[in-house]
């Protein structure tokens, strides 16, 4: 073994400036891409370097736009997604996205009935 393959090649001292730096970098918002091509590492490498160091990741793909305002309170009142999709202007997917990624729990397919009953009748 050879190089960045060998665990001993640059001591212990080395590998913890350089998981350091690379946590600094990470919070500083540098991507694991950009990292593993500027230390010279794998993506997997990297990636494995800064769980072990305790880093939390981002969610990888970019973020979505935020939810116009009454989207999610619609919702929670009782609106379809469809409905929502066509109030705001949205596609069906798009607007589910944005109440998954404000962390709204769905109801399950065909919503509440249609009396609007809301809880047990039992």
């Amino acid at each position: 073994m050879t190089g960045a393959d060998d665990p001993g090649a640059c001591g212990e001292e080395g590998e913890l400036e350089v998981a350091a730096e690379l946590v600094r970098a990470y919070e500083d918002g540098a991507t694991v891409t950009e990292l593993a091509a500027r230390f010279g590492m794998t993506y997997y490498k990297t990636r494995t370097s800064l769980l072990a160091a305790g880093v939390v990741l981002r969610q990888a793909g970019p973020t979505g736009a935020p939810a116009p305002p009454g989207l999610i309170e619609a919702y929670l009142a009782g609106a379809s997604i469809q409905d929502l999709a066509t109030k705001f202007g949205l596609s069906f997917g798009v607007a589910r996205r944005m109440l998954l990624q404000n962390g709204v729990r769905l109801r399950p397919q065909g919503g509440v009935p249609r009396g609007g009953a809301t809880e047990d009748s039992t």
